[in-house]
């Protein structure tokens, strides 16, 4: 893995066209945009939840030890390139999405996570660039 480049999040960010969610170091929702909420029908009541709210119930465990894992060695397989992965829409359906997911540490030495998710299946597949 590379080094962590500093203004990875806010390039993310203005993709505007893709879903956009951020978490913290403690892995909770701190924003998304308004595709991701077009899309997979989240509202503000997400911000401040646990990022797993998003995954399916059978990842959570591993998604748990993986960021545990990343706060200690600060390494991880999952970042900087595309991961097929389900994404759990607010009415419980899942939909297959093609998440990209960056880490930022910021000046006080705070990691930050943030992902776009392309949708694979459904209405908006066609749609994400």
């Amino acid at each position: 893995m590379g080094a962590w480049t500093p203004g990875t999040i806010a390039a993310l960010r203005e993709k505007l066209d893709l879903p956009f969610v951020r978490a913290g170091a403690n892995g909770l929702i701190q924003e998304f945009n308004a595709r991701f909420q077009e899309v997979y029908g989240w509202d503000e009541t997400l911000i401040g939840k646990n990022i797993a709210e998003i995954l399916p119930a059978e990842f959570r465990n591993l998604h748990h030890a993986g960021f545990a894992r990343f706060q200690i060695m600060e390494s991880s397989k999952v970042v900087n390139h595309p991961l097929t992965l389900a994404t759990i829409c607010s009415n419980g359906e899942s939909i297959q999405s093609e998440h990209y997911i960056v880490a930022e540490k910021d000046d006080t030495g705070v990691w930050s996570f943030a992902a776009t998710l392309k949708p694979l299946e459904g209405a908006y597949a066609d749609q994400a660039q």
